[in-house]
């Protein structure tokens, strides 16, 4: 909780040093963008007792995300999608009293889905909030597809992207041709580093082979140096190189394990040629960009389908991939940070095996 404090204060200290643009409540203009980004938001304020006391937290998550989007559109001199829109996207059904959103509309484009009384009247209120969750993304989906744009990123409002998070899209994009290709759904720029770990893969082996290797050249290369300088090591001499290759990998290769992938990977944020694009699980719709030609397409797919606990939103939006034969990619590792601590659907963990 205070680091999410410090998050909020830095981003509303960020905010206040902008001027003001007054942006009007808008649906669409007539400009051509290279990227659209929707933030999808709802009220999170929660009463909490503290002390004997009850108090409102006010969480801030929306704060933080756009000021973090605001701020990567003031600072991005590239050549990266130059013509950038945000929109936030609020769904909450009392949207005049979700305060926090009122005030990022003189700094954001702001649509409301509950804005008047006759769309309150249309709320089903005996609606499960997993269809619910599903709706509310058609609607943003819908409104971001107002905006001319080939791309759409679609964020929850408590993610923080990276600073070099689009130059890092757009690289991928690039390099894996993915601009002129029509055959995937979307990109995805966060997983949960919770299942982002070694598994029983193809792709575990080759990885900890690989460091294995690494570790163990390194191990024994450094060792028969040292032991030639150094008196000290005179039965290192007698050693033969393979067994101390042998020691290395298999060290190197336990201290991965103990580590943990998400972090042994985290090397990779050091370049771009060095990120990794794989196929994508079906969890988690935190942040996902989203080709123009599918989303029509995509929003008349979830509108068929119902939604509940074991079909939210995310398998929904995967099972139109397979429907489709498209391909769902994840770039690795996340270019995103998931700030999220309450979640306003309430819904039970689950495992990992309702994704694979």
């Amino acid at each position: 909780m205070q680091a999410n404090d410090q998050r909020f204060e830095d981003a509303k200290s960020y905010l206040e040093s902008l001027p003001m643009p007054e942006y009007q409540t808008v649906i669409a203009d007539a400009e051509q963008y290279d990227l659209v980004i929707v933030v999808i938001t709802m009220n999170r304020e929660r009463s909490m007792t503290e002390e004997d006391r009850l108090i409102t937290y006010h969480l801030g998550y929306l704060t933080q995300t756009t000021a973090r989007l605001i701020q990567i559109f003031h600072s991005d001199n590239s050549a990266t999608f130059q013509r950038k829109k945000l929109v936030v996207c609020n769904v909450d059904l009392q949207p005049q009293r979700f305060t926090e959103a009122q005030y990022l509309s003189h700094f954001a484009h702001t649509v409301s889905r509950y804005d008047n009384i006759s769309a309150r009247r249309m709320y089903d209120r005996t609606m499960n909030m997993f269809d619910r969750e599903k709706d509310d993304y058609i609607f943003c989906l819908q409104t971001a597809h107002k905006f001319a744009a080939p791309y759409y990123l679609i964020v929850e409002d408590d993610v923080l992207l990276d600073d070099n998070a689009l130059e890092t899209v757009y690289f991928i994009m690039k390099y894996f041709d993915l601009f002129s290709a029509t055959d995937w759904l979307f990109l995805k720029l966060y997983y949960p580093d919770k299942w982002l770990g070694y598994s029983q893969n193809w792709q575990t082996v080759v990885e900890l082979g690989g460091y294995s290797v690494l570790g163990g050249s390194m191990f024994a290369g450094a060792l028969t140096l040292i032991s030639k300088r150094r008196k000290w090591l005179p039965d290192c001499r007698h050693l033969p190189v393979w067994f101390l290759f042998v020691v290395g990998a298999v060290f190197t290769a336990l201290l991965c394990g103990g580590i943990g992938r998400q972090y042994v990977e985290s090397w990779r944020k050091w370049s771009l040629s060095a990120y990794q694009l794989v196929a994508a699980p079906g969890c988690c719709t935190q942040a996902q960009l989203y080709p123009a030609h599918i989303v029509s397409d995509l929003c008349a797919h979830l509108d068929r389908v119902h939604s509940d606990h074991d079909f939210s939103v995310d398998i929904a939006i995967d099972g139109f991939a397979h429907v489709r034969g498209l391909k769902r990619l994840l770039i690795q590792p996340n270019i995103v940070k998931h700030i999220g601590l309450i979640s306003n659907l309430r819904r039970y963990s689950k495992s990992a095996i309702h994704f694979l």
